[in-house]
């Protein structure tokens, strides 16, 4: 980070009013903001068992945390299974489809759509 330094002296003893002191300055020291980019989001559909879609999302949020976007849940009171709709990270796919096998092992995975979001 650059920064500007001025010259002055540095000892105490010898310091007058009129002797400047070393002064920074971080004007001009941030890089300039990137532009927008673009990252893969995508949305992944998990159905799991009525009684365990509380333990799916309490999973995705542990293993996520505030990088989880918008989900949904459908309850099927018929079939007793809850489809989890869940946006996250592409790149975060796979470890969360391993978490919740490892967590639920009834958990069945449906399709994962890309949406394009930006950053």
């Amino acid at each position: 980070m650059p920064s500007t330094v001025s010259q002055g002296s540095i000892s105490r003893g010898s310091r007058s009013a009129a002797t400047p002191r070393p002064v920074l300055s971080l004007r001009n020291s941030r890089k300039p903001l990137d532009p927008p980019t673009h990252r893969a989001t995508v949305q992944l559909v998990v159905r799991v068992p009525t009684s365990e879609a509380q333990l799916a999302r309490c999973t995705l949020h542990g293993l996520i945390g505030d990088a989880l976007g918008v989900h949904t849940i459908d309850i099927d009171r018929r079939s007793d299974l809850a489809c989890l709709h869940v946006e996250l990270d592409r790149r975060r796919v796979a470890e969360a489809m391993a978490l919740l096998m490892r967590t639920l092992s009834c958990a069945e995975f449906g399709s994962v759509r890309r949406l394009d979001r930006a950053a």
